[in-house]
């Protein structure tokens, strides 16, 4: 898979990334297991309630949204809510069905890294940030 961070609107490293190696098992949020202060990381299905996450985003440093399919808008608005609402300032990811089309408008909604399909060219993917002057929606990752 290709990995696209972005720090302040702009690429800061594209890679590939061995965590993504096959997502078969996706790291869950398991309230059996014990907490500690160490920073971790959250996966989110689309369909979760930020009422479920929430109490763990203080430790959290890396959010993973999942995109079942990309014309689903849920990770887009479960991106803005976290920024807007509960003020989280970790990185947020996306992986699943990202389109190369879509990274501005994910951005927009707070968005700052990316996982690109194998199919998908990184370097024509970064040229999608930004390419819009003028929208009607504010920006959450300004």
């Amino acid at each position: 898979m290709r990995l696209i961070t972005t720090v302040n609107g702009y690429p800061e490293r594209q890679e590939i990334d061995s965590i993504w190696s096959g997502y078969d098992e996706p790291l869950r949020l398991d309230d059996e297991a014990p907490r500690s202060k160490a920073a971790s990381s959250l996966q989110i299905e689309a369909d979760a309630l930020p009422d479920a996450f929430q109490p763990h985003l203080e430790t959290t440093r890396l959010i993973l949204l999942h995109l079942p399919v990309f014309t689903d808008g849920r990770p887009y608005s479960l991106a803005a809510m976290l920024r807007q609402h509960y003020r989280y300032g970790g990185e947020i990811r996306i992986f699943g069905d990202v389109r190369a089309a879509q990274l501005d408008h994910l951005h927009r909604c707070g968005i700052n890294s990316f996982v690109l399909k194998e199919d998908q060219d990184a370097a024509s993917a970064l040229d999608q940030i930004g390419y819009f002057s003028k929208w009607y929606q504010p920006n959450i990752s300004a």
